[in-house]
């Protein structure tokens, strides 16, 4: 589980950061070029066309996310201890 988290936060900093540098692109030339996969290196042998255009941050972001949904603490529950009912000893 703790493992599960920290990838899930790791993924969600990744996106995010990737999502700032798309924002401070767009800031400083007045152009919105996103990070594509394409952009990343060592991805670009044999991965499809396709794959190569989309957009970096919105699925890191999503993992993450879901990670971190998935991987999350859940609440202890509380047990309750039935008494034996006393009638003396047996």
């Amino acid at each position: 589980m703790i493992l599960c988290r920290l990838i899930g936060w790791l993924l969600l900093v990744a996106g995010l950061s990737a999502l700032l540098r798309d924002g401070l692109v767009w800031f400083d030339t007045g152009r919105w070029v996103p990070l594509a996969i394409g952009d990343l290196r060592g991805w670009s042998e044999g991965v499809p066309e396709l794959v190569l255009i989309f957009w970096v941050a919105p699925p890191l972001i999503v993992l993450g996310i879901v990670a971190l949904t998935l991987c999350r603490r859940r609440p202890e529950r509380r047990r309750r201890f039935r008494r034996r009912p006393s009638g003396g000893l047996r």
